[in-house]
C-alpha cells in the first residue's frame, strides 16, 4: 500500500471528486453517439444515487449539528435532492427512443449543475470554517459510497470510465492515487 492510499480523504474532497465526475458523466452524455445514450444515462442516475444517499445519510446530519444557524442551506440541499430523485425516476423509466429522453437528462444535468455550485460556493466554506472532523467524515463517506457502489456492481465501471474520462479530459487533473471516483 502506498502512502497515498494511507491518507484518508476529507469530506469534502470526497464529495468534489463526486460533482467533478457528475460533470463529466454528463458532458459524456452530450457528445455520445445514440447507442450510447441509454448506459451512460443509467450510470449517471446510478453514480446520482449513491451520491445523494451518502450525502443524505451522512454528510448533511452531521454539518446539520454542526451549523445549526444555516438550515437553509441544508434544506435547499434536499429539496433539490428530491427533484433530481424524481428526474431520476422519469429518465430510469424510458429510453433514448423517448423523445423527451435527452431533454430529461439535459434538466438534470442543470439541475445538478446548480446543486453543485450551491454547495461548493455556499455551504462548503461554511463546513471548512466549522471545527468537524473532516477527514474522518470522509473516511465514513468513502466506505458508505464503496459499499453502494460494490451493491450496485459499479466499482471496475466506475474506476475504467473514471481513468477514460481524466485520459480524454486533460483540464481535469490527477486524482489521488487508492480512492474511488464517485
Amino acid at each position: 500500500m502506498s502512502s497515498d492510499e494511507d491518507i484518508a480523504p476529507d469530506a469534502l474532497s470526497v464529495l468534489r471528486r463526486d460533482h467533478r465526475l457528475a460533470e463529466e458523466l454528463f458532458a459524456e452524455f452530450a457528445r455520445s453517439a445514440p447507442q450510447q445514450l441509454d448506459p451512460l444515462a443509467r450510470r449517471i442516475c446510478k453514480m446520482l444515487r449513491v451520491h445523494t444517499q451518502i450525502e443524505e445519510e451522512l454528510f448533511y446530519p452531521v454539518v446539520g449539528r454542526a451549523l445549526t444557524a444555516d438550515k437553509t442551506l441544508l434544506e435547499d440541499a434536499r429539496r433539490e435532492h428530491q427533484q433530481a430523485k424524481e428526474s431520476i425516476v422519469r429518465i430510469e423509466s424510458m429510453t433514448s427512443e423517448n423523445p423527451s429522453f435527452c431533454d430529461e437528462v439535459d434538466a438534470l444535468s442543470k439541475r445538478v449543475a446548480e446543486h453543485v455550485a450551491a454547495e461548493e460556493q455556499e455551504l462548503f466554506p461554511k463546513v471548512s470554517a466549522s471545527t468537524l472532523d473532516l477527514n474522518g467524515l470522509g473516511v465514513a463517506l468513502a466506505e458508505r459510497r464503496d459499499t453502494l457502489l460494490d451493491v450496485l456492481g459499479l466499482h471496475g465501471d466506475d474506476e475504467e470510465g473514471a481513468a477514460n474520462q481524466r485520459d480524454t479530459h486533460p483540464d481535469s487533473g490527477p486524482r489521488p492515487i487508492g480512492t474511488r471516483n464517485f
